[in-house]
Protein backbone atom coordinates (compact mmCIF):
# COMPACT_ATOMS: atom_id res chain seq x y z
CA UNK A 1 0.00 0.00 0.00
CA UNK A 2 3.07 2.58 0.76
CA UNK A 3 4.35 2.14 -2.15
CA UNK A 4 1.43 2.38 -4.58
CA UNK A 5 0.76 5.46 -2.60
CA UNK A 6 4.53 6.83 -2.97
CA UNK A 7 4.29 5.80 -7.22
CA UNK A 8 0.54 7.46 -7.29
CA UNK A 9 2.53 10.50 -5.85
CA UNK A 10 5.44 10.67 -8.24
CA UNK A 11 3.26 9.94 -11.17
CA UNK A 12 0.91 13.02 -10.12
CA UNK A 13 4.72 15.40 -9.80
CA UNK A 14 5.73 14.10 -13.34
CA UNK A 15 2.62 15.26 -14.17
CA UNK A 16 2.63 18.46 -13.07
CA UNK A 17 6.29 18.56 -13.55
CA UNK A 18 6.01 17.73 -17.79
CA UNK A 19 2.47 19.54 -18.04
CA UNK A 20 2.29 22.79 -16.43
CA UNK A 21 -1.02 24.26 -14.85
CA UNK A 22 -1.54 26.21 -18.18
CA UNK A 23 -2.14 23.14 -19.69
CA UNK A 24 -5.25 22.18 -18.11
CA UNK A 25 -8.19 24.67 -18.73
CA UNK A 26 -8.80 27.66 -16.81
CA UNK A 27 -11.87 29.36 -15.81
CA UNK A 28 -12.42 32.69 -13.10
CA UNK A 29 -15.21 32.31 -11.24
CA UNK A 30 -16.82 33.77 -8.04
CA UNK A 31 -17.89 31.83 -4.43
CA UNK A 32 -20.22 33.29 -2.02
CA UNK A 33 -20.88 32.54 1.84
CA UNK A 34 -23.47 33.90 3.85
CA UNK A 35 -22.56 34.61 7.77
CA UNK A 36 -26.07 35.15 9.14
CA UNK A 37 -24.26 35.57 12.35
CA UNK A 38 -22.12 38.62 10.80
CA UNK A 39 -24.52 39.36 8.19
CA UNK A 40 -21.46 39.57 5.74
CA UNK A 41 -20.80 37.99 2.49
CA UNK A 42 -17.62 36.22 1.96
CA UNK A 43 -16.68 36.49 -1.61
CA UNK A 44 -13.86 34.51 -3.20
CA UNK A 45 -12.53 35.11 -6.32
CA UNK A 46 -11.06 31.83 -7.69
CA UNK A 47 -9.01 30.63 -10.35
CA UNK A 48 -8.90 27.35 -11.33
CA UNK A 49 -11.29 24.55 -12.75
CA UNK A 50 -14.30 24.09 -10.67
CA UNK A 51 -14.12 20.93 -8.25
CA UNK A 52 -11.19 20.02 -9.61
CA UNK A 53 -8.19 22.37 -8.83
CA UNK A 54 -7.64 26.10 -7.53
CA UNK A 55 -4.63 27.67 -9.20
CA UNK A 56 -2.20 30.36 -7.66
CA UNK A 57 -2.74 33.84 -9.10
CA UNK A 58 -1.93 37.07 -7.55
CA UNK A 59 -4.52 38.62 -5.79
CA UNK A 60 -3.21 42.35 -7.60
CA UNK A 61 -4.26 40.69 -10.99
CA UNK A 62 -7.70 40.76 -10.03
CA UNK A 63 -10.75 43.13 -9.61
CA UNK A 64 -13.49 42.67 -8.23
CA UNK A 65 -17.18 45.18 -7.93
CA UNK A 66 -20.22 44.85 -6.78
CA UNK A 67 -23.68 45.87 -7.65
CA UNK A 68 -26.21 46.72 -4.32
CA UNK A 69 -29.36 46.14 -3.92
CA UNK A 70 -29.98 49.76 -4.45
CA UNK A 71 -28.13 49.89 -7.70
CA UNK A 72 -24.77 51.58 -6.41
CA UNK A 73 -21.71 49.85 -7.82
CA UNK A 74 -18.38 49.37 -5.75
CA UNK A 75 -14.65 47.99 -6.54
CA UNK A 76 -14.20 45.76 -3.70
CA UNK A 77 -10.61 45.78 -1.77
CA UNK A 78 -9.23 42.17 -1.72
CA UNK A 79 -7.19 40.17 0.45
CA UNK A 80 -5.51 37.28 -0.31
CA UNK A 81 -6.20 33.73 1.45
CA UNK A 82 -4.31 30.98 0.18
CA UNK A 83 -4.14 30.94 -3.22
CA UNK A 84 -7.40 32.81 -3.81
CA UNK A 85 -8.48 37.09 -3.20
CA UNK A 86 -11.48 37.75 -0.48
CA UNK A 87 -13.45 40.30 0.37
CA UNK A 88 -16.61 40.68 2.76
CA UNK A 89 -19.95 42.60 2.14
CA UNK A 90 -22.00 43.83 4.48
CA UNK A 91 -25.65 42.41 3.74
CA UNK A 92 -27.68 45.53 5.40
CA UNK A 93 -30.01 45.56 2.43
CA UNK A 94 -32.68 43.04 0.98
CA UNK A 95 -32.40 42.01 -2.37
CA UNK A 96 -29.60 40.61 -5.40
CA UNK A 97 -25.69 41.49 -4.30
CA UNK A 98 -23.80 41.24 -7.85
CA UNK A 99 -20.41 40.23 -8.27
CA UNK A 100 -18.01 40.25 -11.29
CA UNK A 101 -14.70 39.96 -11.21
CA UNK A 102 -12.15 40.40 -14.20
CA UNK A 103 -8.26 39.01 -14.43
CA UNK A 104 -5.44 40.79 -16.22
CA UNK A 105 -5.09 39.70 -19.70
CA UNK A 106 -1.77 37.46 -19.83
CA UNK A 107 -0.46 35.99 -23.60
CA UNK A 108 -0.48 31.76 -23.67
CA UNK A 109 0.79 29.55 -26.50
CA UNK A 110 -0.72 26.19 -26.60
CA UNK A 111 1.28 22.97 -27.67
CA UNK A 112 1.44 23.82 -31.24
CA UNK A 113 -0.69 26.68 -31.15
CA UNK A 114 -0.74 30.33 -32.01
CA UNK A 115 0.03 32.98 -29.37
CA UNK A 116 -3.18 33.99 -27.59
CA UNK A 117 -4.35 37.12 -25.58
CA UNK A 118 -5.96 35.52 -22.64
CA UNK A 119 -8.75 37.29 -20.87
CA UNK A 120 -11.27 36.29 -17.94
CA UNK A 121 -14.05 37.24 -16.33
CA UNK A 122 -16.91 36.18 -13.44
CA UNK A 123 -20.11 36.53 -12.26
CA UNK A 124 -22.50 35.47 -9.53
CA UNK A 125 -25.30 36.90 -8.12
CA UNK A 126 -26.59 36.32 -4.43
CA UNK A 127 -30.00 37.25 -3.45
CA UNK A 128 -30.53 37.98 0.44
CA UNK A 129 -34.05 38.29 1.36
CA UNK A 130 -37.32 39.03 -0.38
CA UNK A 131 -36.15 42.25 -2.09
CA UNK A 132 -35.70 43.10 -5.86
CA UNK A 133 -34.83 40.57 -8.23
CA UNK A 134 -32.12 41.98 -10.67
CA UNK A 135 -30.57 38.41 -11.66
CA UNK A 136 -31.37 39.24 -15.01
CA UNK A 137 -29.81 42.61 -15.74
CA UNK A 138 -26.21 43.44 -17.31
CA UNK A 139 -23.03 45.11 -15.63
CA UNK A 140 -19.57 46.21 -16.84
CA UNK A 141 -18.70 43.23 -18.50
CA UNK A 142 -16.69 43.16 -21.74
CA UNK A 143 -17.67 39.28 -22.09
CA UNK A 144 -21.01 38.48 -20.02
CA UNK A 145 -24.03 35.76 -19.83
CA UNK A 146 -27.06 37.24 -19.17
CA UNK A 147 -29.98 34.82 -17.89
CA UNK A 148 -33.26 34.87 -19.07
CA UNK A 149 -34.68 33.12 -16.19
CA UNK A 150 -34.00 34.46 -12.51
CA UNK A 151 -31.87 32.48 -11.02
CA UNK A 152 -33.00 33.34 -7.47
CA UNK A 153 -35.29 31.02 -7.16
CA UNK A 154 -34.10 28.59 -10.21
CA UNK A 155 -34.00 24.82 -9.57
CA UNK A 156 -33.82 21.86 -12.05
CA UNK A 157 -35.13 22.63 -15.72
CA UNK A 158 -34.40 24.82 -18.70
CA UNK A 159 -32.05 27.61 -18.06
CA UNK A 160 -31.48 29.80 -20.54
CA UNK A 161 -29.63 32.93 -21.22
CA UNK A 162 -27.70 35.43 -23.73
CA UNK A 163 -24.29 35.69 -23.95
CA UNK A 164 -23.11 39.63 -24.70
CA UNK A 165 -20.38 41.31 -25.94
CA UNK A 166 -19.63 44.62 -25.30
CA UNK A 167 -23.42 45.11 -24.72
CA UNK A 168 -24.48 43.13 -28.10
CA UNK A 169 -25.52 39.81 -28.54
CA UNK A 170 -22.48 37.53 -29.57
CA UNK A 171 -23.03 34.56 -31.75
CA UNK A 172 -21.02 31.74 -32.44
CA UNK A 173 -19.95 31.52 -28.71
CA UNK A 174 -19.00 28.48 -27.29
CA UNK A 175 -21.46 27.87 -23.89
CA UNK A 176 -20.50 24.78 -21.39
CA UNK A 177 -22.11 23.93 -18.46
CA UNK A 178 -19.85 22.19 -15.72
CA UNK A 179 -22.34 20.66 -13.35
CA UNK A 180 -22.06 19.51 -9.50
CA UNK A 181 -21.76 15.43 -10.59
CA UNK A 182 -19.28 16.16 -13.01
CA UNK A 183 -21.44 16.99 -15.80
CA UNK A 184 -19.81 18.66 -19.22
CA UNK A 185 -22.72 20.11 -21.29
CA UNK A 186 -21.71 22.05 -24.48
CA UNK A 187 -23.72 24.34 -26.87
CA UNK A 188 -23.61 27.15 -29.34
CA UNK A 189 -25.41 30.54 -29.32
CA UNK A 190 -27.40 31.81 -31.67
CA UNK A 191 -27.56 34.56 -33.84
CA UNK A 192 -29.00 36.54 -30.98
CA UNK A 193 -26.54 35.36 -28.82
CA UNK A 194 -28.88 32.98 -27.06
CA UNK A 195 -28.50 29.40 -25.60
CA UNK A 196 -30.08 26.70 -23.33
CA UNK A 197 -29.27 23.82 -21.06
CA UNK A 198 -31.24 21.41 -19.10
CA UNK A 199 -30.11 21.30 -15.52
CA UNK A 200 -31.45 18.14 -13.97
CA UNK A 201 -29.00 17.91 -11.16
CA UNK A 202 -29.32 20.28 -7.84
CA UNK A 203 -26.46 22.02 -6.76
CA UNK A 204 -24.17 24.49 -8.34
CA UNK A 205 -23.48 24.90 -12.25
CA UNK A 206 -20.79 26.93 -13.49
CA UNK A 207 -22.09 28.72 -17.11
CA UNK A 208 -18.86 29.12 -19.31
CA UNK A 209 -19.21 30.89 -22.59
CA UNK A 210 -15.53 31.37 -24.94
CA UNK A 211 -15.55 33.48 -27.61
CA UNK A 212 -12.48 33.96 -29.63
CA UNK A 213 -11.16 36.44 -32.14
CA UNK A 214 -8.74 36.15 -34.57
CA UNK A 215 -7.25 39.67 -34.04
CA UNK A 216 -3.25 40.71 -33.48
CA UNK A 217 -1.90 42.54 -31.39
CA UNK A 218 1.03 43.54 -28.45
CA UNK A 219 0.88 42.92 -24.46
CA UNK A 220 3.38 43.99 -22.68
CA UNK A 221 6.11 43.68 -25.96
CA UNK A 222 4.75 39.97 -26.40
CA UNK A 223 3.26 39.54 -29.88
CA UNK A 224 0.00 37.68 -29.99
CA UNK A 225 -1.77 36.43 -32.87
CA UNK A 226 -5.80 35.81 -31.64
CA UNK A 227 -7.63 36.84 -28.31
CA UNK A 228 -9.67 34.11 -26.34
CA UNK A 229 -12.01 35.65 -24.45
CA UNK A 230 -14.09 33.66 -21.52
CA UNK A 231 -16.81 34.46 -18.71
CA UNK A 232 -18.39 32.59 -16.46
CA UNK A 233 -21.76 32.81 -14.30
CA UNK A 234 -22.46 30.43 -11.43
CA UNK A 235 -25.47 29.26 -10.91
CA UNK A 236 -27.03 27.23 -8.08
CA UNK A 237 -29.75 25.25 -8.30
CA UNK A 238 -30.45 24.64 -4.95
CA UNK A 239 -33.68 26.37 -3.36
CA UNK A 240 -35.36 26.09 0.22
CA UNK A 241 -37.14 23.80 -1.13
CA UNK A 242 -34.80 21.30 -2.10
CA UNK A 243 -32.83 21.90 0.86
CA UNK A 244 -35.82 21.46 3.46
CA UNK A 245 -36.36 18.01 1.01
CA UNK A 246 -32.76 16.96 1.63
CA UNK A 247 -32.66 18.25 5.06
CA UNK A 248 -35.63 15.93 5.75
CA UNK A 249 -34.38 13.01 4.20
CA UNK A 250 -30.97 12.91 6.07
CA UNK A 251 -33.36 13.58 9.08
CA UNK A 252 -35.33 10.66 8.54
CA UNK A 253 -32.14 8.27 7.64
CA UNK A 254 -30.73 9.60 10.98
CA UNK A 255 -34.35 8.60 12.68
CA UNK A 256 -34.43 5.41 10.82
CA UNK A 257 -31.07 4.08 12.01
CA UNK A 258 -31.60 5.07 15.87
CA UNK A 259 -34.81 3.63 15.35
CA UNK A 260 -33.40 0.46 13.85
CA UNK A 261 -30.70 0.67 16.63
CA UNK A 262 -33.11 1.17 19.51
CA UNK A 263 -34.95 -2.25 18.23
CA UNK A 264 -32.06 -4.09 17.94
CA UNK A 265 -30.79 -3.44 21.73
CA UNK A 266 -34.01 -5.53 23.03
CA UNK A 267 -32.82 -8.19 20.62
CA UNK A 268 -29.20 -8.66 21.77
CA UNK A 269 -30.13 -8.17 25.18
CA UNK A 270 -32.64 -10.85 24.67
CA UNK A 271 -30.23 -13.42 22.46
CA UNK A 272 -27.57 -12.63 25.06
CA UNK A 273 -30.19 -13.78 28.09
CA UNK A 274 -30.79 -17.22 25.85
CA UNK A 275 -27.44 -17.94 25.20
CA UNK A 276 -26.30 -17.84 28.79
CA UNK A 277 -29.49 -19.72 29.37
CA UNK A 278 -28.25 -22.36 27.05
CA UNK A 279 -24.52 -21.80 28.30
CA UNK A 280 -25.91 -22.93 32.12
CA UNK A 281 -28.24 -25.53 30.84
CA UNK A 282 -25.27 -27.73 29.07
CA UNK A 283 -22.96 -27.20 32.03
CA UNK A 284 -25.35 -28.22 34.82
CA UNK A 285 -25.92 -31.18 32.09
CA UNK A 286 -22.24 -32.22 31.74
CA UNK A 287 -22.17 -31.81 35.80
CA UNK A 288 -24.97 -33.90 35.97
CA UNK A 289 -23.74 -36.61 33.77
CA UNK A 290 -20.11 -36.44 36.04
CA UNK A 291 -21.39 -36.82 38.82
CA UNK A 292 -23.91 -39.77 37.69
CA UNK A 293 -20.53 -41.47 36.40
CA UNK A 294 -18.76 -40.66 39.41
CA UNK A 295 -21.46 -42.53 41.56
CA UNK A 296 -21.60 -45.77 39.45
CA UNK A 297 -17.52 -46.06 39.56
Amino acid sequence: MKKTTISLIFALSCLFLFFPSDTFAHELSIQIEEDTASEELRVDVIWGHIRDFVDYAEVDEFELHVRYPSGEMEELALEAIGVQGRAYVPAAEEGDYTFWAVKQPSTYTPDGGVTQLSSHMAKAVYPVGSGSDTSGQPVELELEIVPAVSINDFSTGTFSGTVLFTENEAADATVTAYGPEGEVLETVSSSEGTFDFELDTTGEWLIKAHLPEEEAGTLEGEDYEAISRNTTLLVDTTTEETENTTTEQTEGAAAEETENSETQVPSLVAMLVVGLLVGATATLFVLKKKGSQENRD
